[in-house]
Formats: structure tokens, sequence, C-alpha cells
């Protein structure tokens, strides 16, 4: 009987050794995921501050000539139609 509890106890030992390895590797796989965790939105930061910074500074003049540009070409058609309308309503009074 004594032995019997000696293989018993011995393990029991074994068990505990398992379940402390299997405790700091899962402790280790948490932390990873915590780290990894971290880095992607830190990543993902990153990527949207580049990305805002390109557009203000490199994207943003250019496109603000394009809008002048879509302005001014309203302007203009704007005026050529109200050209056109004047016309009309000449060619129309003087036809009578």
């Amino acid at each position: 009987m004594d032995t019997e509890i000696e293989e018993l106890k011995e393990e029991l030992e074994e068990q505990r050794k398992i379940v402390e390895d299997t405790n700091r590797v899962v402790h280790k796989m948490r932390r990873a995921g915590r780290w990894a965790f971290l880095f992607r939105v830190m990543w993902w930061a990153f990527f949207l501050g580049v990305s805002g910074a390109a557009y203000y500074y490199y994207l943003q003049p250019y496109i603000s000539q394009l809008e002048s540009a879509y302005g001014g070409m309203q302007d203009f058609q704007q005026q050529a139609h109200d050209l056109f309308a004047q016309y009309l309503d000449f060619s129309t009074t003087t036809r009578r």
C-alpha cells in the first residue's frame, strides 16, 4: 500500500508540474494577444494618421484647385445660360 501511495504522490507531482506549465503558457498566450491587439491598434492609427497627413499636405491643394476650377466652370455655364436666355428674349421681342 505504501508503494501505491508513493506512486500516486509522484503522479500528483507530475500533474502539478504539467498544470503549472500549462498555466504559464496560457498566461504567455494572453499577454501575447494583448500586445498583438495593442500593436494592431497602433498600426491602424499610424496608417490613418499618415493617410490624413498625406491628404492634408499633398492632395488637398490639388483638390482645392479642382474645386475652384469646377466653380469657375459653373459660373461660366451660368453666364452662358444667362446670355442665351437674354438673346432668346431679345430675339422673340424683335420678331413681333
